[in-house]
């Protein structure tokens, strides 16, 4: 399906000419004259070939004419660079190393960086990153605590001021502008809630501050909802036009993944209801996919009986060896426990403990327990809450433990399932 674009010219030269006319516009607060801008970009990209070169190559103690001369090969001829490089001496753009006559080696002014910097922030907001970095600014000074009422004062004009002169020029350009710069500035109008947001963000902080500024405040809201009124009438007569020519080449990526997440499945369908699509032709026929499932389908296995386990090795059954150790461990807990105890029913075991000193007293207690544990022994260790502390005994910290002969429990044994089973079933 052809479709008809909304312009022909190349796109990348649309934009590099509107960044030019950006450029005479960022500078003509301080031109002397019109012609005081190149109207070429070519001339910025000599600017910005000679500035990596400076930030690319070993120029700590700078870099001669012959040097910059071959970093601008690939972007203009040997003419024009001569001329932007004396044109670059001049403004101060390229400083001589040391203020001789005939220096040959040059270093690269800050300043001119700083500006490239900007450009290039022009070249991708048009200037309304601008206003985010003022707000940020503003914010971070008012959290901080380091601005003054009349510096704030100052940035809410600045930036009310930005958004009424921005909401002005896309009204004038929604009016007059044909599509083809509409197409060319829509890129520069995204953030329109990111920036209500921020100028919420700040005039409630100057509110909670400098309580008199919040009718400033609410002004310079207001014009950022003016401006963001203006942006969305921008964008609806852009998305009617691309609606009447069938030409979505403006809308981005995000822009595509946000309509198929949010809209819904009559709004998609709506932008193929005109096209013509071939009709779906039937690739295999049903013999060839019983074929194909006849092929493929793994075979039944056929019923292996498990191999014969194999016999035991001759001598004693370890099961039984480990009952018979299971049985010594038990007698040997329990001749413990009976010496303890003395023939008695109860022992206080504490004094015994402290004397038996580290690792003895821990080794007793820890069998002692297992005694305990142990269902089928009459045992039971009782540790108490207290806390005794003697710095000179073998134990500095002791619990009381005391091991009693709990009485058994004469009652029969409450039958099993089973049992209860084979009495139902006699």
């Amino acid at each position: 399906m052809s479709q008809e674009r909304l312009f022909e010219e190349d796109p990348e030269a649309q934009e590099r000419d509107a960044l030019m006319r950006r450029v005479a516009a960022f500078v003509a607060p301080v031109a002397e004259d019109a012609g005081a801008v190149a109207s070429d970009a070519v001339s910025l990209d000599v600017a910005d070939a000679i500035y990596q070169a400076f930030g690319d190559l070993d120029a700590d103690g700078g870099l001669t004419r012959a040097d910059l001369a071959t970093a601008c090969a690939d972007v203009c001829d040997a003419a024009t660079f001569a001329n932007r490089f004396e044109l670059f001496c001049r403004l101060g753009m390229l400083l001589p190393v040391r203020d001789k006559a005939h220096q040959v080696r040059h270093v690269f002014n800050p300043t001119s960086a700083a500006a490239l910097l900007v450009f290039e922030r022009l070249a991708e907001s048009g200037g309304v990153q601008e206003i985010m970095t003022l707000l940020d600014r503003t914010r971070a000074g008012l959290r901080s605590g380091v601005v003054c009422r009349e510096q704030v004062a100052g940035n809410l004009a600045r930036a009310r001021r930005a958004f009424a002169v921005y909401a002005d020029h896309l009204s004038r350009m929604v009016r007059v502008c044909p599509l083809e710069e509409l197409i060319a500035e829509r890129r520069h109008h995204r953030d329109t809630e990111v920036l209500l947001e921020d100028a919420r963000d700040v005039v409630r902080l100057v509110a909670e501050r400098f309580p008199d500024l919040a009718a400033a405040g609410q002004r310079l809201v207001g014009e950022a909802l003016r401006y963001s009124a203006v942006v969305g009438l921008f964008i609806e007569r852009l998305l009617d036009a691309a609606a009447a020519q069938r030409d979505f080449s403006m809308l981005d990526e995000e822009q595509y993944r946000t309509a198929a997440l949010t809209a819904s499945r009559d709004d998609l369908a709506v932008v193929f209801a005109r096209t013509v699509f071939d009709p779906p032709s039937l690739w295999i026929d049903p013999e060839s996919v019983i074929d194909a499932v006849d092929t493929f389908s793994p075979r039944p296995a056929s019923p292996r009986r498990p191999p014969r386990p194999p016999d035991l090795p001759p001598g004693p059954d370890p099961i039984d060896q480990a009952r018979e150790r299971a049985d010594a461990a038990r007698r040997r807990r329990m001749r413990t426990a009976e010496d303890l105890l003395q023939g008695g029913d109860e022992a206080d075991l504490t004094s015994r403990v402290r004397v038996a000193g580290w690792p003895a007293a821990a080794q007793l207690i820890a069998a002692l327990l297992a005694t305990a544990a142990d269902q089928k022994l009459p045992y039971m260790v009782e540790l108490r809450n207290a806390l005794l502390v003697d710095p000179d005994a073998p134990v500095t910290h002791l619990t009381p433990a005391i091991l009693h002969r709990s009485v058994p429990d004469t009652r029969p044994a409450p039958e099993t399932l089973h049992e209860r089973q084979g009495t139902r079933d006699a």
